[in-house]
């Protein structure tokens, strides 16, 4: 079989630094005011910077306000930092995100919004790192298509996924089938249908590097043993007592994340109108509005304020080129 002509995908916004001795791409943006209160954005299974564009969006500063600083960091092999060996787990991954805190000079305690398996992260690097963390929002956290008990050998799965996704790359069809996979989600997951992101070549420099699709089917292989580490850690380590919102789809099991806003005493689930569970697409304001109120403080009753949905993220940042991924 002949390769197809490898593509290299276009330069990233952001930046790249080194995180445990490997390149990572960051998008670092805000931070109007000094000491002003940091956001860590985990994003779900196989997910890029690119899939927060619309909340980081709602998320620029309002006239009356100073605005947030929001980190938006490529977990190792996504987007286009660099992958790393090994097998993931929630503890290490908590470890890593403090790392890249330390890398980028935060120390403050951040709020930290996960959607998805990025929910999961989120919720563990709350329940490990408690001190980094002033409050969080997860949104749409939780795998129900996801049944059983965990399958052994994780390091032979992960090692199987990883030969898989290198012989997408070798074929040069990563850079059509990790694409091709977030469109046909959003078709899926998604009210709107489409993306408001996926303009030009911004899917191919999102997801098109050739490790993508390989460190996305090692999360999917991965996701019940995500599941059983993260049911461990909620018998044994506590949530901190810092504001916490749960946003869900309308009746997209409800007491699983009415049981996920009682982690904290300041927790508070809402349902979301509107949204399937791409909700940074679908209801990026909604996000939004709860990280505004998680980053001010304890949580008011009640959703989340209504407003029109705006367009698309503006602007494409210098890159420092220390790494940048190839097909």
């Amino acid at each position: 079989m002949l390769p197809l002509p490898l593509l290299p995908p276009r330069r990233p916004p952001g930046r790249f630094l080194r995180v445990w001795g490997r390149a990572v791409h960051l998008v670092d943006e805000g931070g109007g005011r000094s000491g002003g209160p940091v956001v860590m954005l985990e994003s779900g299974l196989g997910g890029s910077w690119l899939g927060w564009d619309p909340l980081v969006s709602e998320l620029r500063p309002r006239p009356d306000e100073g605005g947030l600083r929001v980190l938006r960091a490529d977990r190792p092999g996504l987007g286009r930092s660099q992958p790393a060996p090994g097998v993931p787990s929630l503890a290490l991954r908590a470890a890593w995100s403090a790392a890249l805190l330390d890398s980028v000079g935060v120390r403050e305690p951040v709020v930290v919004c996960g959607h998805s398996l990025g929910g999961l992260y989120a919720e563990a690097f709350a329940r490990l790192r408690p001190e980094r963390v002033a409050g969080v929002v997860l949104v749409e956290a939780h795998a129900p298509n996801v049944t059983g008990g965990v399958l052994g050998r994780p390091d032979l799965r992960v090692r199987t996924a990883r030969v898989v996704g290198d012989a997408f790359r070798r074929a040069g069809l990563s850079q059509l089938v990790a694409p091709g996979v977030r469109r046909l989600g959003m078709r899926t997951q998604s009210v709107r249908r489409g993306d408001q992101s996926d303009v030009g070549d911004a899917y191919r420099s999102a997801y098109g590097a050739g490790h993508c699709l390989t460190e996305a089917l090692v999360e999917r292989v991965l996701v019940r043993d995500f599941l059983a580490e993260l049911a461990e850690l909620r018998e044994s380590v506590p949530f901190p007592d810092v504001p916490l919102r749960v946003l869900s789809a309308p009746a997209a099991d409800r007491e699983v994340y009415t049981a996920q806003a009682k982690m904290s005493p300041q927790g508070c689930h809402v349902e979301v109108d509107g949204a399937l569970h791409l909700m940074p697409v679908d209801r990026p304001d909604a996000i939004a509005d709860a990280v505004r109120a998680v980053a001010d403080g304890p949580l008011p009753v009640g959703p989340p304020a209504r407003r029109v949905h705006r367009g698309d993220a503006d602007g494409v940042d210098g890159v420092d080129a220390l790494y940048d991924a190839c097909p």
